[in-house]
């Protein structure tokens, strides 16, 4: 119990980090609603599952949550596989200041 517990707040901890790039700038207006319905989709569809197994176990005969259950998985793959691509898709648009190059040793003190 305390393992699911556990796996279900680091997906949804998971999900609130890809949130938190709700109002940042996109490409597109398409790449942003991918963004957000993917993020909020990775932080909501964990409860929905755990929902779906305490309809699974109070009655074991329910096969339209077994369903869901596997619908609900297959959606958190799908969203998570969008979030990937976007993220390598979002690279194309960068600031000219991602291109400089960084002197690192001057922000050491001791070098």
């Amino acid at each position: 119990m305390a393992l699911s517990l556990a796996a279900l707040l680091m997906a949804t901890t998971f999900g609130g980090i890809h949130c938190m790039a709700w109002f940042f700038t996109f490409s597109t207006y398409l790449e942003q609603v991918l963004w957000r319905i993917s993020a909020a989709a990775i932080t909501c569809t964990p409860w929905l599952g755990v929902l779906t197994s305490f309809l699974i176990v109070s009655n074991p005969q329910y096969a339209v949550g077994v369903l869901l259950y596997a619908l609900y998985i297959i959606f958190y793959i799908v969203t998570r596989a969008i979030l990937l691509i976007l993220m390598f898709t979002t690279l194309r648009n960068l600031p000219p200041d991602a291109f400089k190059a960084v002197s690192w040793t001057s922000l050491v003190p001791h070098l």
